[in-house]
């Protein structure tokens, strides 16, 4: 097993161009020794010199145990020093050397790509549905699923420690008070299963979370580090699904199947990173055997096939990379062109820690599969902080478009990008704007038929909360209801 704490400490380590001082030469091969073979490595250019100065080398020496950077340390940083190794593990020289060649190699400013004007998808019906009751306050949604089969809605609300649950007309059925954050809801038959994260869902190194019945309240999965995904499928033929869990966690994480044993689930970890944040489970081989497809969005970032050998014993193969700076935060499976092999739409846009800043990286991602799961980059759009990205046939001409939500999106002067649509043109998209910024600021989002019609509708929690990379910029969205829904009017 990887050291952990090596992966995280080089997760914003670089390759650079030739540096101008021998001592940021040596430290840019310094870089390459301690990094090469954990992760792909940022670009010193990935980051201005103010947030690597700052933000990232301080939090860097954190996970190295460099004393010398930690006691210079202020909130909140310092209060990340729990993160960091018994003892030092570089030496103070080495480390000078890597601080030199990426604050010297930084740019002042990050080069941000030219924004063109998006045009408006009017396809949906924008509803707002209120998520408040007397004495609670401004929403923020960390779990949305839509039953297409009961025609409802369900949400987590953390600020107010509420799960809500409304009709198709958005009429409120049920609310749950004094719940955990909750971070996933699973649709199995007759029976739902709630995924909580623990008390919040801020990084924290509390083992709280569980998964839960819905009905009964019943755990059946506890002591689990950040979770925030799950999955259930029966991977070995055998009577009874297992669970999958993806653990986000904060020192330690990772995905896992767990089975069911005389009455108790017990854990086969597939894979111990942090950062295990969604698995899609297919018979992707077409050997009969259900696979998983796994995202680590944390360190070493990229996306794992993990192909079912039988008897719960699973071969790892790396299907896409990328720098652990770029904030992986959601990936899908679908068949863009119509080929009928899976293609892989990915979003990157993670943007709450310690590198708050536009991104020209951030965005949607289409990677065509070429055969023997291999895939190549098609196509790119701009999204600041995109955070979750969704296939469906919405418009109904028998294609798969898209949809791509951002909780961080440049809002001084790019508010369309919030919500986007993009239009499937005989496997090329058209990227538009869904005209819902003012109703609120998207965190989640699930799609399905929600009132039986026949076509795809939409729903989306808002998180207005969070900070925004521009710093002080603050709008303040007097008509955030917490949930909205766009009613597909194809039908």
């Amino acid at each position: 097993m990887r050291n952990l704490l090596a992966i995280a400490l080089f997760s914003v380590l670089a390759y650079g161009l030739p540096s101008c001082s021998n001592k940021a030469a040596e430290g840019k091969e310094l870089a390459k020794t301690y990094c090469a073979s954990c992760h792909l490595l940022p670009d010193p250019a990935s980051l201005p010199k103010n947030v690597w100065q700052y933000s990232t080398l301080p939090y860097m020496g954190i996970m190295m145990g460099v004393n010398k950077e930690i006691g210079m340390l202020e909130k909140p940083l310092s209060d990340y020093t729990i993160l960091g190794p018994g003892s030092q593990m570089i030496p103070d020289e080495d480390w000078e050397k890597i601080k030199a060649y990426y604050l010297e190699e930084a740019p002042k400013t990050l080069e941000m790509p030219a924004y063109i004007p998006l045009p408006s998808q009017t396809l949906f019906e924008a509803e707002p549905i209120v998520a408040t009751l007397p004495g609670t306050t401004l929403p923020n949604m960390t779990a949305v699923r839509i039953d297409a089969r009961r025609h409802q809605i369900t949400a987590g609300d953390q600020s107010n420690r509420v799960i809500w649950k409304w009709d198709a007309a958005g009429k409120l059925l049920e609310t749950k008070k004094d719940q955990d954050a909750l971070t996933d809801i699973t649709l199995l038959g007759s029976e739902t299963l709630y995924t909580f994260i623990g008390t919040t869902t801020q990084a924290n190194p509390d083992v709280n979370g569980f998964v839960s019945q819905a009905s009964t309240g019943k755990k059946l999965v506890q002591g689990l580090n950040r979770p925030i995904g799950l999955v259930s499928a029966n991977l070995d033929a055998e009577a009874g699904d297992e669970l999958i869990t993806s653990e986000f966690g904060f020192k330690v994480g990772g995905m896992s199947v767990w089975k069911l044993d005389k009455g108790t689930y017990k854990k086969q970890v597939l894979n111990p990173q942090t950062g295990a944040t969604k698995t899609i489970v297919r018979d992707f081989t077409g050997d009969g055997r259900l696979d998983i497809l796994a995202q680590f969005a944390q360190g070493d970032e990229r996306i794992l096939l993990y192909e079912n050998l039988g008897g719960l014993q699973f071969k790892e193969k790396q299907l896409l990379r990328f720098p652990s700076i770029y904030g992986s935060s959601s990936f899908d499976v679908v068949d863009i062109d119509g080929d009928k092999d899976l293609d892989i739409i990915y979003t990157a846009g993670d943007n709450a820690d310690f590198t708050t800043v536009l991104k020209p990286y951030h965005g949607m991602y289409v990677f065509e599969n070429t055969g023997g799961f291999n895939f190549k980059q098609k196509a790119f759009f701009s999204q600041n902080g995109a955070t979750k990205v969704m296939p469906g046939d919405f418009d109904g001409d028998g294609d798969a478009d898209l949809i791509s939500i951002a909780l961080f999106p440049d809002v001084a002067d790019r508010p369309g990008e919030g919500a986007m649509y993009f239009e499937n043109k005989k496997g090329t998209f058209v990227p538009m704007t869904l005209p819902i910024q003012h109703l609120g600021r998207w965190s989640v989002m699930d799609v399905a038929d929600l009132d039986g019609d026949g076509d795809l509708d939409v729903a989306l929690g808002s998180h207005a909360v969070a900070k925004f990379p521009q710093g002080g910029f603050d709008p303040q969205w007097k008509q955030a209801k917490g949930l909205l829904i766009l009613r597909n009017k194809t039908k």
